[in-house]
């Protein structure tokens, strides 16, 4: 039959996420940043729609994601108003939120929790450290105090999901956990190089910080589909050692 000659749904994603990719950087390059917002949105509807083209009800936390990260993009557009600022702020806790509770239920302590938790104690200081000594830089991008708020409170949701991110890979075996993982740094990296384009500006950050925004949610995407294989499937993730 002819459908065993198209390309599988992976391979469609990654053709995707190429033109998408390629398409925001020369946008980015060439055009001003009101037209590079516009294809910021287009981009996430875009993987949006690929995902409610093969979702199934069980990934209903990611759809909730994948909505409130469009409205965010959407409200990005005038980032300049303090309202839609600060509404944008609260879209992305809620966001990152919801990615954080499609694994909090399956950690567990096992022998390398012990330093992971130690390194998220490291994190935790650097953002605190960042946030004190950096505040005024940080204010003077912001409109109101709750902005700034909002600021620490996003990076602390970032830090407890990439020590999520690390807990639920290092017990499940197999590529999905993994690819949860590869979605929370290219979270975690886009909100750096945010942070460096707008407050610091920093133009060249904007290249960076939207290459791994537009990965993040591909491999969002990419957690869903292997997610959904997995249950028709009928398998487990198979876990690793435990001491607890």
């Amino acid at each position: 039959m002819i459908t065993n000659y198209l390309p599988g749904k992976y391979l469609k994603l990654t053709f995707l996420a190429v033109i998408l990719l390629v398409v925001n950087t020369l946008v980015i390059h060439y055009l001003e940043i009101d037209k590079s917002r516009i294809l910021r949105v287009i981009s996430v509807i875009s993987l949006l729609v690929f995902f409610l083209y093969y979702r199934t009800q069980s990934e209903r936390l990611i759809l909730i994601a994948l909505l409130l990260f469009t409205v965010r993009d959407t409200m990005i557009l005038n980032y300049e108003s303090s309202l839609l600022k600060t509404i944008s702020f609260v879209l992305t806790i809620a966001g990152y939120l919801a990615i954080l509770m499609l694994t909090i239920k399956k950690l567990k302590i096992s022998k390398s929790t012990p330093l992971i938790i130690l390194l998220v104690i490291v994190l935790i200081a650097l953002n605190v450290f960042n946030v004190y000594y950096l505040s005024d830089i940080i204010k003077a991008g912001l409109d109101t105090q709750l902005q700034f708020i909002l600021f620490f409170v996003q990076g602390g949701i970032l830090i407890l999901l990439g020590f999520a991110a690390f807990m639920y890979n290092e017990r499940f075996q197999g590529k999905t956990p993994l690819i949860y993982l590869y979605m929370v740094l290219c979270f975690v990296l886009s909100d750096c190089f945010g942070l460096a384009a707008y407050f610091y500006e920093a133009q060249v950050a904007y290249f960076p910080e939207r290459i791994f925004y537009l990965l993040g949610i591909v491999f969002l995407v990419n957690f869903a589909l292997n997610t959904k294989k997995q249950k028709e499937e009928g398998k487990s993730l198979a876990e690793k050692e435990y001491i607890l």
